[in-house]
Formats: C-alpha cells, sequence, structure tokens
C-alpha cells in the first residue's frame, strides 16, 4: 500500500496493558527521542495508562493490528487532555490518526466533556496540523505543565 491511500479502521476503547499498545508506546517515545533528543520527555508505559480516569482508544484494522492509539485523561471540572496519540510509522499518512482523533472527540463529547487540551512539540508538524484542521486552537500551559522552548499547548471546545 502506498503512503497516502487510506485505511479502514476501527476505533475503541481498550484495556492498556497488552503487549501491542506498549509497541505503539515504544514507537511514541522513539519519535519524542529523534524530534527532541535530552529534552524534557516523560516516556509512558502501558501500565501507567490503565488506572482510573485514563481512556486508550486504539485504532486496528482489519487484520486486528493496532495502527495507533490515544490516551485521554479526566483532568475533572468537564476538562480532559489528549496524551500520547501515535501512529505507526508504517501506516501514517493513511488517515489513521484522523480516525483516532474523530473517534476521541466524538467519546469525549458524548461523555460530557466540554474541552480537551492537549500539549504538543514544536517540531511534531503532522501532528499540529492533524490538530488544527480538527479544531484545536492555541492557548497557554495548563494543569503542571509549564512553558518550554518546546512545547506548544493547545485546546479544542466540545
Amino acid at each position: 500500500m502506498r503512503e497516502g491511500d487510506a485505511i479502514s479502521v476501527q476505533v475503541s476503547a481498550e484495556p492498556a496493558d497488552q503487549p501491542d499498545i506498549q509497541r505503539l508506546l515504544d514507537l511514541s517515545d522513539a519519535v519524542a527521542a529523534r524530534l527532541y533528543p535530552g529534552a524534557f520527555r516523560q516516556p509512558l508505559t502501558a501500565a501507567s495508562l490503565a488506572r482510573p480516569g485514563v481512556t486508550l482508544f486504539v485504532a486496528r484494522d482489519g487484520q486486528a493490528w493496532a495502527l495507533g492509539c490515544a490516551a485521554l485523561f479526566d483532568l475533572a471540572d468537564g476538562t480532559a487532555e489528549l496524551k500520547r496519540m501515535i501512529v505507526d510509522p508504517d501506516h501514517a499518512g493513511r488517515g489513521v490518526g484522523h480516525s483516532l482523533l474523530q473517534a476521541v472527540l466524538h467519546q469525549a463529547a458524548s461523555s460530557g466533556f466540554a474541552q480537551i487540551l492537549l500539549e504538543v512539540g514544536i517540531r511534531n508538524v503532522e501532528a499540529r496540523r492533524l490538530y488544527e484542521r480538527a479544531g484545536f486552537r492555541d492557548r497557554g500551559p495548563f494543569a503542571a505543565y509549564r512553558q518550554t522552548p518546546i512545547a506548544t499547548f493547545m485546546q479544542i471546545d466540545l
């Protein structure tokens, strides 16, 4: 399949403690290390996502391969944080990220969240474009985040 060819995926909430989820998180850490060597990275493990208030969304193809994932953290007061959205690089550019993000937005709105916040690195241009196309806009740091030279913050009102 060529880059640009769309892939049909199913997105659903799944438990985080699966080997293919840890593989995606490891890919996410590798991307972060490549884009931001030695800077401000905070690795996540599947075990750290398996807790109350965190919903993990997984995009799978017809063969049941996990092609991408995203975690939604309940911050309270109707606000959630989108973290660790990653698409397997072998399937990037084929609509997996878009499908994953749309499912997260739909489920967050259905669950009563009024707003989703996120932090994205300045060098992660593809992710930032995806978020902008979905309606996210720039904002300042939130929760325990502080402004750094490599981070930008975004939000969308649902």
